[in-house]
Protein backbone atom coordinates (compact mmCIF):
# COMPACT_ATOMS: atom_id res chain seq x y z
CA UNK A 1 0.00 0.00 0.00
CA UNK A 2 1.37 3.40 -0.66
CA UNK A 3 2.76 4.96 2.42
CA UNK A 4 0.95 8.18 1.96
CA UNK A 5 -2.17 9.54 -0.30
CA UNK A 6 -2.35 13.32 -1.00
CA UNK A 7 -5.86 13.92 -2.20
CA UNK A 8 -6.37 17.70 -3.78
CA UNK A 9 -9.72 18.04 -3.56
CA UNK A 10 -10.12 22.28 -4.33
CA UNK A 11 -12.14 24.87 -4.19
CA UNK A 12 -12.93 25.53 -8.44
CA UNK A 13 -11.17 28.16 -9.63
CA UNK A 14 -7.93 27.82 -6.90
CA UNK A 15 -5.25 26.96 -8.92
CA UNK A 16 -6.37 23.31 -9.65
CA UNK A 17 -6.03 23.13 -12.96
CA UNK A 18 -2.30 25.00 -12.67
CA UNK A 19 -1.47 22.07 -10.07
CA UNK A 20 -2.93 19.03 -12.16
CA UNK A 21 -0.86 20.91 -15.25
CA UNK A 22 2.30 20.78 -12.90
CA UNK A 23 1.74 16.82 -11.49
CA UNK A 24 0.79 15.46 -15.07
CA UNK A 25 3.56 17.41 -16.98
CA UNK A 26 6.17 15.95 -14.59
CA UNK A 27 4.82 12.89 -13.67
CA UNK A 28 8.21 11.05 -14.72
CA UNK A 29 10.09 12.51 -12.76
CA UNK A 30 8.02 12.73 -9.45
CA UNK A 31 7.89 8.94 -10.32
CA UNK A 32 11.37 9.00 -9.95
CA UNK A 33 11.50 10.45 -6.73
CA UNK A 34 8.34 7.60 -5.57
CA UNK A 35 5.74 10.20 -6.24
CA UNK A 36 2.70 8.40 -8.27
CA UNK A 37 0.55 10.40 -9.95
CA UNK A 38 -2.15 7.73 -10.87
CA UNK A 39 -3.92 7.32 -14.30
CA UNK A 40 -2.00 7.43 -17.84
CA UNK A 41 -3.53 11.14 -18.32
CA UNK A 42 -5.29 13.29 -16.12
CA UNK A 43 -8.78 12.25 -18.07
CA UNK A 44 -8.13 9.09 -15.91
CA UNK A 45 -8.66 10.56 -12.77
CA UNK A 46 -11.33 12.94 -13.99
CA UNK A 47 -13.25 9.57 -15.12
CA UNK A 48 -12.60 8.23 -11.48
CA UNK A 49 -14.00 10.92 -9.83
CA UNK A 50 -16.97 10.88 -12.00
CA UNK A 51 -17.09 6.91 -11.58
CA UNK A 52 -17.41 7.36 -7.41
CA UNK A 53 -19.50 10.20 -7.44
CA UNK A 54 -21.55 8.52 -9.36
CA UNK A 55 -21.67 10.97 -12.35
CA UNK A 56 -22.39 8.20 -15.36
CA UNK A 57 -23.94 9.31 -17.99
CA UNK A 58 -24.15 9.35 -22.07
CA UNK A 59 -21.42 12.14 -21.81
CA UNK A 60 -18.93 9.99 -19.87
CA UNK A 61 -19.73 6.78 -21.56
CA UNK A 62 -18.89 3.40 -19.22
CA UNK A 63 -16.69 4.42 -16.30
CA UNK A 64 -17.75 1.83 -13.98
CA UNK A 65 -14.75 0.42 -12.49
CA UNK A 66 -12.22 3.46 -12.82
CA UNK A 67 -12.23 4.54 -9.41
CA UNK A 68 -11.44 1.08 -8.01
CA UNK A 69 -8.29 1.28 -10.47
CA UNK A 70 -7.33 3.95 -9.57
CA UNK A 71 -7.51 2.94 -5.64
CA UNK A 72 -5.92 -0.33 -6.55
CA UNK A 73 -2.71 1.22 -8.95
CA UNK A 74 -2.25 3.75 -5.43
CA UNK A 75 -2.47 0.32 -3.24
CA UNK A 76 0.24 -1.32 -5.48
CA UNK A 77 2.63 1.32 -5.54
CA UNK A 78 5.11 1.75 -2.52
CA UNK A 79 5.34 5.26 -1.59
CA UNK A 80 3.05 8.73 -1.68
CA UNK A 81 0.71 8.80 -4.36
CA UNK A 82 -0.85 12.37 -5.57
CA UNK A 83 -5.24 12.68 -7.31
CA UNK A 84 -5.57 16.35 -7.90
CA UNK A 85 -9.57 16.48 -9.02
CA UNK A 86 -11.93 19.59 -7.74
CA UNK A 87 -15.06 17.59 -8.74
CA UNK A 88 -14.47 15.77 -5.16
CA UNK A 89 -14.23 18.86 -3.02
CA UNK A 90 -18.08 19.01 -2.46
CA UNK A 91 -19.04 15.19 -2.86
CA UNK A 92 -21.33 14.12 -0.34
CA UNK A 93 -20.36 12.74 2.88
CA UNK A 94 -20.77 9.18 2.06
CA UNK A 95 -18.97 9.26 -0.52
CA UNK A 96 -16.43 11.31 1.47
CA UNK A 97 -16.38 8.69 4.00
CA UNK A 98 -15.54 5.97 1.45
CA UNK A 99 -12.88 7.92 -0.04
CA UNK A 100 -11.00 8.64 3.72
CA UNK A 101 -11.72 4.65 4.35
CA UNK A 102 -10.07 3.88 0.99
CA UNK A 103 -6.20 4.49 2.88
CA UNK A 104 -4.56 4.99 6.33
CA UNK A 105 -2.70 7.72 5.38
CA UNK A 106 -4.54 10.46 3.84
CA UNK A 107 -4.27 14.04 3.63
CA UNK A 108 -6.93 16.15 2.00
CA UNK A 109 -5.57 19.54 0.17
CA UNK A 110 -7.95 22.25 -0.06
CA UNK A 111 -6.85 25.32 -1.53
CA UNK A 112 -8.55 28.37 -1.83
CA UNK A 113 -7.95 31.83 -2.86
CA UNK A 114 -9.59 35.21 -2.31
CA UNK A 115 -13.68 35.38 -2.48
CA UNK A 116 -13.56 38.53 -4.77
CA UNK A 117 -11.18 36.94 -7.68
CA UNK A 118 -13.26 34.12 -7.11
CA UNK A 119 -16.32 35.60 -7.87
CA UNK A 120 -15.05 36.95 -11.44
CA UNK A 121 -13.59 33.69 -12.35
CA UNK A 122 -16.81 31.73 -11.10
CA UNK A 123 -19.21 33.94 -13.32
CA UNK A 124 -17.06 32.91 -16.10
CA UNK A 125 -17.19 29.68 -15.15
CA UNK A 126 -21.01 29.26 -15.20
CA UNK A 127 -20.78 31.12 -18.49
CA UNK A 128 -18.73 28.48 -20.22
CA UNK A 129 -20.87 26.08 -18.52
CA UNK A 130 -23.83 27.36 -20.10
CA UNK A 131 -25.54 29.81 -17.53
CA UNK A 132 -26.83 33.12 -18.34
CA UNK A 133 -26.87 35.18 -15.58
CA UNK A 134 -25.40 38.59 -15.66
CA UNK A 135 -22.51 39.82 -13.81
CA UNK A 136 -24.36 42.07 -11.47
CA UNK A 137 -27.13 38.98 -11.06
CA UNK A 138 -24.33 36.93 -10.22
CA UNK A 139 -23.14 38.93 -7.67
CA UNK A 140 -26.70 39.83 -6.01
CA UNK A 141 -26.84 35.86 -6.05
CA UNK A 142 -23.83 35.18 -3.82
CA UNK A 143 -24.60 38.23 -1.77
CA UNK A 144 -28.07 37.17 -0.74
CA UNK A 145 -27.02 33.27 0.06
CA UNK A 146 -23.65 34.13 1.12
CA UNK A 147 -23.77 31.28 4.24
CA UNK A 148 -24.51 32.93 7.34
CA UNK A 149 -26.80 32.35 11.07
CA UNK A 150 -29.84 35.04 9.54
CA UNK A 151 -29.98 33.82 6.29
CA UNK A 152 -33.23 32.41 5.26
CA UNK A 153 -34.46 30.15 2.70
CA UNK A 154 -35.39 32.68 0.15
CA UNK A 155 -32.44 34.31 0.21
CA UNK A 156 -31.29 31.54 -1.56
CA UNK A 157 -31.16 32.11 -5.59
CA UNK A 158 -29.65 29.66 -7.83
CA UNK A 159 -27.17 31.54 -9.25
CA UNK A 160 -25.95 31.94 -5.26
CA UNK A 161 -26.43 28.59 -4.79
CA UNK A 162 -23.94 27.95 -7.61
CA UNK A 163 -21.55 29.37 -6.50
CA UNK A 164 -21.41 28.58 -2.85
CA UNK A 165 -21.20 24.84 -3.35
CA UNK A 166 -17.96 25.42 -4.89
CA UNK A 167 -16.75 28.84 -2.84
CA UNK A 168 -18.10 27.68 1.05
CA UNK A 169 -14.39 26.12 2.29
CA UNK A 170 -15.24 26.19 5.45
CA UNK A 171 -17.88 23.50 4.73
CA UNK A 172 -15.03 21.68 2.51
CA UNK A 173 -12.71 21.46 5.01
CA UNK A 174 -15.33 20.53 7.98
CA UNK A 175 -17.23 17.68 5.66
CA UNK A 176 -13.13 16.19 5.10
CA UNK A 177 -12.06 16.75 8.55
CA UNK A 178 -15.54 15.31 10.42
CA UNK A 179 -14.55 12.13 7.91
CA UNK A 180 -10.81 11.58 10.13
CA UNK A 181 -8.92 13.14 6.92
CA UNK A 182 -6.33 15.19 7.50
CA UNK A 183 -6.54 18.59 6.44
CA UNK A 184 -4.27 20.96 5.07
CA UNK A 185 -5.42 24.57 3.30
CA UNK A 186 -3.12 25.63 0.88
CA UNK A 187 -3.81 29.70 -0.10
CA UNK A 188 -3.48 30.70 -3.46
CA UNK A 189 -1.38 33.65 -2.74
CA UNK A 190 -2.47 37.51 -3.85
CA UNK A 191 -2.02 38.96 -7.23
CA UNK A 192 1.76 39.69 -8.74
CA UNK A 193 3.02 36.75 -7.05
CA UNK A 194 5.29 34.10 -8.70
CA UNK A 195 3.41 30.86 -9.59
CA UNK A 196 6.06 29.00 -8.44
CA UNK A 197 4.96 30.48 -4.48
CA UNK A 198 1.63 28.22 -5.00
CA UNK A 199 4.05 25.58 -6.77
CA UNK A 200 6.08 25.26 -3.72
CA UNK A 201 3.74 25.13 -1.57
CA UNK A 202 1.89 22.64 -2.78
CA UNK A 203 4.55 20.58 -3.05
CA UNK A 204 5.85 21.24 0.49
CA UNK A 205 2.62 19.34 0.73
CA UNK A 206 3.63 15.87 -0.95
CA UNK A 207 7.41 16.30 0.21
CA UNK A 208 9.27 16.75 -3.04
CA UNK A 209 11.55 19.73 -4.10
CA UNK A 210 10.76 21.66 -7.09
CA UNK A 211 14.69 20.66 -8.41
CA UNK A 212 14.12 19.72 -12.03
CA UNK A 213 10.71 19.83 -12.72
CA UNK A 214 9.81 21.40 -16.14
CA UNK A 215 7.01 24.36 -15.81
CA UNK A 216 3.20 23.57 -15.84
CA UNK A 217 1.76 24.41 -19.46
CA UNK A 218 0.63 28.20 -19.37
CA UNK A 219 -3.00 28.10 -19.24
CA UNK A 220 -5.17 30.94 -20.82
CA UNK A 221 -8.86 30.08 -20.22
CA UNK A 222 -9.87 33.38 -18.64
CA UNK A 223 -11.98 35.58 -21.09
CA UNK A 224 -12.66 39.42 -21.26
CA UNK A 225 -15.66 41.57 -20.45
CA UNK A 226 -17.07 41.63 -24.09
CA UNK A 227 -17.06 38.00 -25.05
CA UNK A 228 -18.18 37.15 -21.91
CA UNK A 229 -21.42 39.10 -23.10
CA UNK A 230 -21.19 37.73 -26.48
CA UNK A 231 -21.08 34.49 -24.04
CA UNK A 232 -23.94 34.66 -22.25
CA UNK A 233 -26.05 35.89 -25.37
CA UNK A 234 -25.29 32.63 -26.99
CA UNK A 235 -26.20 30.81 -24.44
CA UNK A 236 -29.48 32.69 -23.71
CA UNK A 237 -30.32 31.94 -27.78
CA UNK A 238 -29.57 28.33 -27.96
CA UNK A 239 -31.75 27.68 -24.77
CA UNK A 240 -34.51 29.61 -26.28
CA UNK A 241 -33.70 27.15 -29.54
CA UNK A 242 -33.64 24.05 -27.06
CA UNK A 243 -30.36 23.56 -27.13
CA UNK A 244 -29.60 23.99 -22.96
CA UNK A 245 -26.36 22.84 -21.65
CA UNK A 246 -25.00 20.10 -21.99
CA UNK A 247 -25.90 20.24 -25.46
CA UNK A 248 -22.78 21.12 -27.68
CA UNK A 249 -20.41 21.28 -24.73
CA UNK A 250 -17.51 20.83 -26.46
CA UNK A 251 -18.09 23.31 -29.52
CA UNK A 252 -19.15 26.08 -26.78
CA UNK A 253 -16.70 25.63 -23.68
CA UNK A 254 -13.92 24.16 -25.25
CA UNK A 255 -13.30 25.92 -28.58
CA UNK A 256 -15.62 28.84 -28.74
CA UNK A 257 -14.47 30.10 -24.45
CA UNK A 258 -11.53 28.19 -23.95
CA UNK A 259 -9.78 28.59 -27.53
CA UNK A 260 -11.13 30.99 -29.61
CA UNK A 261 -11.96 33.80 -27.02
CA UNK A 262 -9.32 33.21 -25.00
CA UNK A 263 -7.05 33.62 -27.43
CA UNK A 264 -8.29 37.86 -27.45
CA UNK A 265 -8.52 38.06 -24.01
CA UNK A 266 -5.76 40.63 -23.73
CA UNK A 267 -7.60 42.81 -26.69
CA UNK A 268 -10.36 43.49 -24.47
CA UNK A 269 -11.26 45.18 -21.42
CA UNK A 270 -10.73 42.61 -18.21
CA UNK A 271 -13.86 41.94 -16.14
CA UNK A 272 -13.44 43.87 -12.59
CA UNK A 273 -14.97 43.93 -9.36
CA UNK A 274 -14.55 46.32 -6.63
CA UNK A 275 -14.92 44.88 -2.80
CA UNK A 276 -17.76 44.86 -1.34
CA UNK A 277 -18.99 45.41 2.06
CA UNK A 278 -20.19 42.03 2.20
CA UNK A 279 -17.19 40.49 0.80
CA UNK A 280 -14.94 41.73 3.31
CA UNK A 281 -17.18 41.06 5.87
CA UNK A 282 -17.77 37.29 5.16
CA UNK A 283 -13.70 37.07 4.34
CA UNK A 284 -13.03 38.04 8.04
CA UNK A 285 -15.61 35.95 9.53
CA UNK A 286 -14.69 32.69 6.29
CA UNK A 287 -10.56 32.84 8.39
CA UNK A 288 -11.85 33.02 11.96
CA UNK A 289 -14.16 29.32 10.98
CA UNK A 290 -11.45 28.20 9.16
CA UNK A 291 -9.09 28.87 12.50
CA UNK A 292 -11.61 27.80 14.60
CA UNK A 293 -11.54 24.27 12.57
CA UNK A 294 -7.75 23.84 13.65
CA UNK A 295 -6.79 23.48 9.74
CA UNK A 296 -3.03 23.06 8.68
CA UNK A 297 -2.16 26.13 6.81
CA UNK A 298 -0.03 25.92 3.85
CA UNK A 299 0.35 29.71 3.41
CA UNK A 300 -0.61 33.06 4.77
CA UNK A 301 -4.30 33.55 5.97
CA UNK A 302 -3.89 37.59 4.60
CA UNK A 303 -4.40 35.56 1.38
CA UNK A 304 -7.62 35.30 1.91
CA UNK A 305 -7.97 39.13 2.03
CA UNK A 306 -10.02 40.17 -0.69
CA UNK A 307 -8.39 42.47 -2.84
CA UNK A 308 -9.83 44.81 -6.08
CA UNK A 309 -10.17 42.65 -9.30
CA UNK A 310 -8.75 45.11 -11.64
CA UNK A 311 -10.92 45.75 -15.08
CA UNK A 312 -14.68 47.11 -16.09
CA UNK A 313 -17.93 46.18 -15.04
CA UNK A 314 -18.99 44.03 -18.08
CA UNK A 315 -22.57 46.07 -18.11
CA UNK A 316 -20.69 48.79 -19.11
CA UNK A 317 -18.96 47.51 -22.21
CA UNK A 318 -19.84 50.00 -25.55
CA UNK A 319 -22.36 47.65 -27.64
CA UNK A 320 -19.52 48.16 -30.36
CA UNK A 321 -16.89 46.79 -28.51
CA UNK A 322 -18.78 43.78 -27.97
CA UNK A 323 -19.93 43.67 -31.72
CA UNK A 324 -16.67 43.12 -32.43
CA UNK A 325 -15.97 40.46 -29.91
CA UNK A 326 -19.26 38.38 -31.17
CA UNK A 327 -17.60 38.92 -35.17
CA UNK A 328 -14.23 37.58 -33.73
CA UNK A 329 -16.04 34.33 -31.77
CA UNK A 330 -17.91 33.63 -35.41
CA UNK A 331 -15.26 34.04 -37.46
CA UNK A 332 -12.76 31.97 -35.15
CA UNK A 333 -15.03 29.18 -34.39
CA UNK A 334 -15.43 29.02 -38.00
CA UNK A 335 -11.47 28.80 -38.82
CA UNK A 336 -11.98 26.36 -36.13
CA UNK A 337 -14.13 23.85 -37.80
CA UNK A 338 -13.13 24.38 -41.67
CA UNK A 339 -9.33 23.60 -40.64
CA UNK A 340 -10.94 20.52 -38.79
Amino acid sequence: MGQRVILHVGAMKSGTSYVQALLHANRQLLAERGVLVPGRTWSDQVRAAQDVLGMASARTGDISGCWDRLVEEIVAHDGTAVVSMEFLGTAPKAVIERITNEWDDLTVVVSARDINRGLTSMWQETLQNGRTWSFAEYLRGARDSRPRPDRRPEDVTTAGKTFWRQQNVVRLCRNWSEAGGRVVLLTVPPPGASRNVLRDRFLSVIGVTPDGLVAAPEANESIGASSAQVLRRVNELLDEAGLPSPAGQHLRKTVLAKTVMAARRDAEPAIGLPVAPWVEAHAATMVARLQDLDVELVGEWSDLTPVEVPGTDPAAIDGTEVAEAACAALAGLLAHQVAK
